[in-house]
């Protein structure tokens, strides 16, 4: 699956994990994902049909992802994030408004910790 990248497209390499936020009333992480390739610049994206303004999807920078946990049952949820000591600063909890974030190793250890 390909995935928009905003920014940090240069510090992404194949291997690196993601964490797949889903904003909205229920916000939190719902999915977790592995960078399969280093980003590219991307004509004509394969989710053309999601776009209402598809001047705004083409030339798109994306990385290749697959999903290796999904947590749609049970996804950590904004609400919760924002009480634990470690996750209550992650970047998508402070600046909401942006798209790409990155995350520490200690921040990444301690989803991996809640999702089990």
């Amino acid at each position: 699956m390909l995935w928009s990248v905003t920014r940090y497209a240069k510090d992404m390499v194949s291997g690196d994990g993601v964490l797949i936020w889903v904003s909205g009333e229920q916000a939190g992480i719902y999915a977790i994902a592995e960078i399969l390739e280093s980003p590219k610049n991307v004509a004509t994206p394969a989710d053309i049909g999601y776009w209402i303004d598809t001047s705004r999807a083409s030339n798109r920078t994306c990385v290749k992802i697959r999903f290796t946990s999904k947590l749609l049952d049970k996804p950590l949820l904004r609400e919760n994030l924002k009480q634990d000591p470690m996750l209550q600063h992650l970047m998508v909890i402070r600046v909401p408004n942006g798209t790409n974030y990155k995350v520490t190793p200690e921040e990444w250890q301690r989803v991996h910790e809640l999702r089990n």
